[in-house]
């Protein structure tokens, strides 16, 4: 396995784990997010429009963010694969997170364009009450929608099945450590929580908390990268 290789997934695991901080200072200081994805659109959508610069720098982070996950996806499973021909787990893992990139991808976009298209026809002078509330449902559609995209199938569905299945690889391939393979089981069963509200069933645990077990799992194997390729030049 090339000591390069392994020094650029280092590097690119930890940039996926790090960079979800980001969008989240950027957005929280602003709009306080994740919590103003539970506000009521008569409270979203002014607030959206006041801060709309600051919306758009935490949500095109975030949307880069959410394309590297692509990246990060087929790096770590090429390393973490038997050597030769990908296998079938592991092209069900890079697929999943193709899937995944495209779906928060699509998720992230209704802020950045639909949501700030209302913000603007919300504030439209001598708007009448009728049109302010069918303004106000139509983001409430649009945000349910997006957030069942992004949320729902790109992370809680296809990221836990790529998580789960680079864990596998790793159980499979023994040149890793075997704590490598169960945390990347257990962080993908984690992220899978949030989508239980689609069957009406409240999660466990909240996605922050399940987000960032996955956020840990990248900086843990970038490190792990990391020192297999010191070990290496040793």
């Amino acid at each position: 396995m090339p000591r390069g290789l392994l020094l650029v997934a280092g590097l690119i695991l930890l940039v996926q784990g790090l960079s979800i901080f980001a969008p989240m200072a950027v957005l929280g200081n602003a709009i306080q997010w994740p919590d103003s994805l539970d506000f009521p659109p008569s409270k979203m959508l002014p607030l959206l429009r006041e801060e709309l610069a600051s919306v758009r720098l935490g949500y095109g982070l975030y949307l880069g963010y959410s394309l590297l996950f692509l990246v990060t996806g087929v790096v770590t499973v090429r390393l973490v694969a038997r050597p030769g021909p990908l296998g079938t787990m592991a092209l069900i893992a890079i697929g999943a997170a193709a899937v995944s990139a495209l779906a928060r991808a699509i998720g992230i976009l209704h802020w950045l364009t639909g949501s700030v298209s209302l913000s603007e026809a919300h504030a439209a002078p001598g708007l009448s009450a009728e049109g302010r509330a069918a303004i106000e449902a139509m983001q409430a559609a649009l945000n349910a929608w997006g957030g069942a995209i992004g949320e729902s199938l790109g992370v809680a569905a296809f990221a836990s099945i790529w998580a789960i299945a680079a864990g596998l690889l790793i159980l499979r391939n023994r040149q890793w450590p075997t704590w490598a393979g169960l945390t990347g089981v257990l962080a993908g069963v984690l992220v899978a929580l949030p989508a239980l509200e689609l069957f009406g069933i409240a999660p466990p645990v909240s996605i922050v908390l399940s987000t960032t077990g996955i956020q840990l799992w990248f900086m843990a194997m970038g490190l792990l990268f990391f020192r297999r390729a010191l070990r290496r030049t040793a």
